[in-house]
């Protein structure tokens, strides 16, 4: 087996910030290395109330006792260990101190150590870890399976890694059963959130004095609100703004301004209610930094910015396990989920501040009893500062903010090697010349391509694209050519054109955006098409970032008799003979190259990574009806997935800013009021299931929730890709009937 690089080990356990990821990796890197099998001490059950936090001692030898810590100031944090051991009357002979940080003046500190406890000291630093990794094929496996299991890759752009567990951890699986679920149809998720930041952010609006805001002032004020832009949900709050003015009104709109804003009655509750909120937040951060001075006031200790230390707590709490953290708040349970992780959280603040180094070690416990006096016994006021931010990222949450939700989507499509069908790449190119808001399958490409999918053209889907400029450029002389003022005078007319492409031509000829035919095909290939191929090539790749790859480099063998029998099925579908092939070729592709990077048996929670692009479905149905059970798991990733879940989707960066803005904050406080308690229950019981789940049918279940939202149409849950134009024919379509109708 081939050896592990001792610095990329060490990198890779350097990143963790969650200690239960560490303490697992340990006792299972340690007894491969040492050959020992480990047990909780003394049976601990509070997990780290009484401070023993991470600690495990050797079976059968009870009286050997091991602690895996992830603090940086990992001397000071020994011989607090040591103490905590003492004061909790737990009888121990020698004392073995794992940590990922290099542990300095390592002798002078076991010497030192030995004297004050006579009792010898063991540690097992960064350095000792890395040393021993090659030392056989089982820690070999140990650290293969950590990084399998905890470590994730994906563009930040350039590489980025993030250690996270995304099976243990509830989100990911609470996030994508509820997207599916009949229920969330029935809650109807995203016109609630589209209502609450509708509303939300038509505050301060007020007809009287002429204060009104336009649908595009809404959707930029929204995002300024919750530092990010949903951008999945814009189709539903256009949507949403129109019903929220019909009977009983919400809001209203003012056609002579072009603006809505809020009725008389709402701005008053609202006026009310943002006073209320903000005395709440100015006295839960008196109220708390007080307790937390008083508590130091006793280690006769001094912390010139209390508020800032508990803020950065709170927040590290809603970005490390808000979704625990929230249900604890919002229904009281979980509470060992909530506790788990927090005297982590409150040593990486305390270690990230500027308290004076010999302080920190005091400080942690003060902050630690501060903040859970807070949550356990705090007043009312603090209790409902803490729900309203608890609603307020249950909100996020569901918008897919959140650190894990972002981590795991941007792992899965750094992950992704996507073929992209000629169904999607003639539409994107035929929004060449539409505003940049407008260029649905533009944006679908290069949101994807910004997040680190792969995307691939072949040889057959090259020369199909190529065919269909032929096949334009001919239907245009036919049809087009000697009578194109007739579609240039009315604009109606040219939404009727089949042919997309001559119908973007016409679109943009009208606005000059183009002179002729000539000059609009020259955007793209050389008139012509000489060269075609090498044009579309380079095109792609710089418009797109889609990279080309001959069927020889692939080095794949084709199974030519299931070519000719898929061909002549998809005829019988009324699919044209070229059609047939290239289809047929396309989709025996996809499923060989997943057969040869064997990604039916190593897919993981994000599911395979080769897929196909495409807007047609019944390539899919034929070769399930032809091949039966053989190549049943679907090849086709589903446009709106990608565009809803990866390209719109909020980056990891964005997911940052927003939780450091908005917890702890009066807006993160504020912006919670709207949302409905049905949705917080409805989350509360994914919960619920997650906690009763074993690790393998979790990963089975993740695995298996992935998949059908990236292949099954029937469980869209957002806006489909749709070209821009072909909706302003529905409208236009849809105008004539209710005319006509008017008319009779």
């Amino acid at each position: 087996m081939e050896g592990i690089d001792p610095k990329a080990f060490e990198f890779a356990l350097s990143q963790i910030e969650d200690g239960f990821i560490f303490e697992d990796f340990s006792k299972d890197y340690l007894g491969k290395v040492l050959g020992y099998s480990f047990l909780p001490v003394g049976g601990i059950k509070d997990r780290g109330i009484d401070g023993l936090e991470h600690f495990y001692c050797r079976e059968n030898l009870e009286r050997n006792v091991y602690q895996a810590s992830i603090e940086k100031n990992c001397v000071s944090k020994l011989e607090k260990s040591i103490e905590k051991l003492v004061d909790n009357k737990i009888k121990f002979n020698q004392v073995y101190f794992v940590t990922n940080q290099i542990f300095p003046n390592k002798d002078k500190v076991i010497d030192e150590l030995f004297e004050k406890y006579k009792k010898p000291i063991h540690i097992y630093d960064l350095k000792w870890m890395s040393s021993q990794v090659n030392t056989s094929p089982a820690t070999v496996n140990s650290y293969h399976t950590f990084v399998t299991s905890y470590l994730h890759e994906f563009q930040k752009p350039g590489k980025s890694f993030v250690i996270g567990d995304l099976v243990g951890d509830p989100r990911l699986f609470v996030f994508l059963s509820q997207q599916w679920e009949a229920h969330r149809h029935e809650l109807k998720l995203d016109e609630i959130l589209s209502d609450t930041l509708i509303l939300f952010s038509l505050e301060g609006t007020d007809p009287d004095k002429n204060i009104f805001k336009t649908k595009d002032k809404i959707l930029q004020d929204i995002s300024n609100y919750i530092k990010f832009d949903p951008k999945q949900l814009h189709p539903v709050v256009e949507r949403r703004l129109s019903t929220l003015c019909q009977k009983p009104r919400k809001i209203r709109y003012h056609s002579k301004e072009n603006g809505y804003c809020l009725p008389y009655e709402t701005r008053l509750e609202i006026q009310s209610r943002n006073f209320e909120d903000a005395a709440l937040y100015a006295q839960f951060k008196t109220d708390i930094e007080t307790k937390l001075k008083s508590y130091l006031k006793k280690s006769n200790i001094v912390v010139r910015d209390c508020a800032s230390l508990i803020e950065k707590t709170l927040h590290k709490i809603f970005h490390q396990q808000g979704l625990e953290f929230a249900d604890f708040v919002l229904h009281g349970e979980n509470q060992n989920s909530f506790e788990k992780n927090l005297p982590d959280i409150i040593s990486l603040v305390v270690d990230e501040s500027s308290i004076v180094s010999i302080n920190k070690e005091e400080v942690k416990p003060a902050l630690l009893i501060a903040i859970r006096d807070m949550i356990y016994n705090g007043t009312l006021e603090q209790k409902m500062f803490l729900k309203r931010l608890s609603n307020t990222y249950m909100m996020l949450f569901l918008l897919q903010c959140d650190p894990k939700l972002a981590l795991y989507f941007n792992t899965m499509a750094s992950q992704l090697n996507v073929y992209v069908c000629t169904s999607i790449l003639v539409p994107a190119l035929s929004e060449y010349f539409l505003e940049p808001r407008n260029r649905r399958h533009s944006n679908l490409l290069k949101g994807s391509r910004d997040a680190g999918v792969t995307l691939i053209v072949n040889e057959t889907i090259l020369n199909e694209l190529v065919s269909h400029f032929r096949m334009i450029t001919n239907i245009y002389e036919k049809n087009y050519r000697n009578c194109e003022n007739l579609f240039l005078g009315d604009e109606f007319q040219t939404l009727f054109i089949e042919e997309i492409m001559i119908r973007a031509y016409f679109y943009a000829k009208r606005r000059n955006q183009v002179k002729n035919f000539n000059q609009f095909i020259d955007s793209f290939v050389n008139p012509d098409l000489e060269n075609a191929q090498d044009n579309l090539i380079e095109w792609l790749k710089e418009e797109f970032g889609i990279i080309y790859k001959s069927d020889k480099s692939l080095n794949l063998s084709i199974d030519q008799n299931e070519l000719n029998l898929l061909s002549t099925n998809l005829k019988a579908q009324k699919k044209s003979e070229q059609k047939a092939k290239s289809d047929s070729k396309i989709i025996l592709t996809i499923y060989s190259l997943r057969e040869k990077n064997n990604e039916t048996n190593s897919s993981s929670i994000f599911g395979y990574k080769t897929w196909w692009l495409s807007k047609d479905t019944l390539t899919q149905k034929e070769v399930i009806r032809t091949f039966k059970d053989k190549y049943k798991i679907s090849c086709y990733i589903r446009p709106d997935f990608l565009y809803n879940y990866i390209s719109l989707a909020p980056s990891k960066i964005e997911v940052d800013s927003a939780y450091r803005e908005l917890f702890p904050s009066f807006v993160g406080v504020n912006i919670s009021f709207f949302l409905p308690k049905d949705v917080v229950r409805a989350v509360h019981q994914k919960i619920s299931k997650h906690k009763v789940k074993n690790k393998a049918r979790l990963k089975a279940s993740l695995r298996d929730l992935a998949h059908k939202l990236q292949v099954d149409p029937n469980l869209q849950t957002r806006q489909n890709v749709e070209l821009y134009l072909d909706e302003r024919l529905k409208e236009v379509k849809k105008n004539g009937k209710e005319t006509m109708k008017q008319t009779n």
